[in-house]
């Protein structure tokens, strides 16, 4: 049975990290007992004669027991700190309190005569609330943390799911996979190069296989292990080898499970034994993955989109995603996927990239999945471009569309944004040339060589600015002339001012013919320009006759008064083309 004790201030400092920035030292380690809102507590009285920046005086027994009333609290203080006199006041109104969490910007009052080594029983630690949090949200953190802490035996101090995985794997010689109630895989460690297949599909698919969860739930095994407070064996069967499993639980409830596949030379008795302990030890990681609350993905989402954005300030950020100022950075930007599967990507990107930073970002042209990666060593946008490439195709199965842009490497995080926008900017060329190109051919863009023909195409297509360099720059001309256009119009979007002098105008006309007359006239020219205007090749893939596409450009002469035989005049088409499809139709 796991026995419920109160967290070291240690830890909640260190669960907390980029919620709750530490501003003092913490002298004495303290077991953590409440969480508590400053204006929740009684006020202890207190000497009014004491002035700031003074000596300290000498308590009376009053203020002693107010403080000691105090131990092991985290208190959320609430006020605005607006001064260093203030900053004191606060200190000495919980003298006594474990940590006193203070508001956003109370950093700039660290005056001198504030005790930055926090003290036992009388100067609390102090922790300044990040501005990416409200404070009912820190309240619910903290909470969640003190209640979720453990006694783990003697088991090492792990602090995620793939630590103690590792850990369990090390100490056994088995492989190892955590997982929470759905058969979904949160973390795995693998001993040795083998893996049985089962193995296999479930680490690259991120879940147990469906047919194998039907074969568990057949024989009743996954049942066993559902109802069990013990370790389940499972016998090796052919090439499958045996099993080990124990549920997780918290306070009865299932709350995952920890798999063990070991060859016929591991003894398993032992093993039973390290994975109870392990069981005990994983309880606070797993009950801190799977009860996150809702608002820290949204917080991480909002850090990692400020630094995309190029904010001024990017402290908070920085800390809350413990990225450092410098190294070597990247972006990867995705096209949106289905729901279902964004999961099964992120972790696969996580596998290419242990320190990968993912989030759904929205920009200009709709939401895409941004990884900012950290290497350990400069490594250019092509060779990551590579290694995405090779290890999605080998992870994700062979009919998965998927686009990704990679941004330039850049060495500080203040230029990250730069990545960003390259990264977009080349994942919208990919998709655009997809959807112009059918996909024929590997090409450049997936880091192949040129290829035309019939060749299936490829459905992971990934590359570098260098790679999609003319389409970056017609869609930065497009963007540019956009937003020349709607500062010309005090902010109206762009081609629907009127003006007929407008990029989007003729693109905007045979969109609106398209919808009157249930017509393709658009794509047409999208397709014409794709395909450089060879009309044996648009009409093959408009799946029209050459005539038929004659027909077509001619009537987008007379409908917008522009000739794709006019130099000029096809230039204002094209460009058109681009600018309606950037600003969303």
């Amino acid at each position: 049975m796991t026995e419920t004790a109160s967290p070291p201030l240690s830890r909640l400092i260190r669960d907390t990290e980029g919620l709750l920035l530490p501003l003092t030292e913490m002298a004495d380690d303290v077991a953590i007992t409440r969480v508590e809102f400053g204006f929740d507590l009684p006020k202890a009285p207190t000497d009014s004669s004491a002035a700031p920046h003074t000596a300290p005086h000498t308590a009376s027994p009053a203020e002693a027991a107010g403080h000691a009333s105090l131990t092991g609290t985290v208190v959320l203080a609430t006020e605005p700190v607006r001064s260093p006199a203030g900053l004191d006041a606060v200190l000495s109104a919980h003298a006594g309190a474990a940590a006193l969490v203070v508001p956003p910007g109370t950093h700039s009052h660290l005056g001198d005569g504030v005790d930055l080594r926090g003290t036992t029983g009388e100067v609390p630690v102090l922790l300044e609330r990040s501005p990416h949090v409200t404070w009912s949200e820190i309240l619910v953190h903290l909470r969640q943390l003190t209640e979720g802490a453990t006694s783990a035996l003697a088991w090492p101090d792990v602090d995620d799911l793939s630590a103690l995985a590792a850990v369990i794997a090390e100490t056994t010689g088995a492989s190892i996979t955590i997982e929470d109630p759905a058969s979904r895989v949160l973390a795995h460690a693998n001993l040795g190069d083998e893996l049985d297949e089962i193995r296999r599909e479930t680490i690259l698919s991120g879940a147990i296989p469906d047919w194998r969860i039907a074969e568990l739930e057949e024989s009743g095994f996954l049942d066993t292990v559902r109802r069990s407070t013990d370790v389940v064996e499972r016998p090796a069967e052919g090439t499958s080898p045996a099993r080990s499993v124990i549920a997780l639980r918290s306070e009865g409830e299932l709350i995952g499970t920890i798999w063990a596949a070991y060859p016929a030379e591991v003894d398993h008795e032992p093993l039973r034994e390290v994975l109870r302990d392990a069981a005990r030890a994983a309880l606070p990681v797993m009950l801190r993955t799977l009860r996150r609350s809702p608002f820290e993905k949204r917080i991480r989402r909002e850090a990692l989109g400020a630094i995309l954005a190029g904010s001024a300030d990017l402290g908070p950020s920085a800390t809350l995603l413990s990225l450092p100022f410098s190294g070597s950075f990247c972006v990867l930007a995705f096209t949106e996927s289905a729901p279902d599967r964004e999961p099964v990507l992120r972790f696969h990107l996580r596998a290419a990239f242990a320190d990968a930073v993912l989030a759904r970002i929205e920009s200009g042209t709709g939401a895409h999945l941004a990884a900012l990666v950290q290497m350990s060593e400069p490594t250019d946008a092509a060779q990551i471009r590579d290694h995405v490439l090779s290890a999605l195709r080998r992870s994700l199965p062979s009919d998965e569309a998927l686009s990704f842009g990679v941004g330039s490497p850049v060495d500080r995080l203040d230029e990250v944004h730069r990545s960003w926008s390259e990264a977009v900017y080349v994942v919208d060329a990919v998709h655009g040339r997809r959807r112009g190109l059918g996909c024929r051919g590997r090409g450049a863009m997936s880091g192949g060589p040129a290829s035309g023909g019939d060749e299936e195409a490829p459905t992971i297509v990934g590359a570098t600015v260098e790679d999609a360099a003319a389409e970056v720059i017609g869609l930065r001309v497009a963007d540019t002339l956009l937003a020349v256009e709607r500062d010309a119009h005090g902010g109206e979007p762009a081609g629907r001012s009127g003006d007929i002098g407008s990029i989007a105008r003729p693109a905007r006309a045979l969109a609106g013919h398209d919808a009157q007359h249930n017509g393709s006239l658009l794509e047409t020219l999208r397709v014409y320009f794709a395909t450089v205007g060879n009309s044996a090749e648009a009409s093959r893939r408009l799946h029209v006759h050459t005539n038929s596409l004659r027909h077509r450009l001619g009537r987008i002469e007379e409908i917008t008064g522009l000739s794709t035989a006019e130099p000029a005049e096809r230039l204002w088409l094209e460009l058109s083309v681009l600018a309606h499809d950037r600003a969303g139709g």
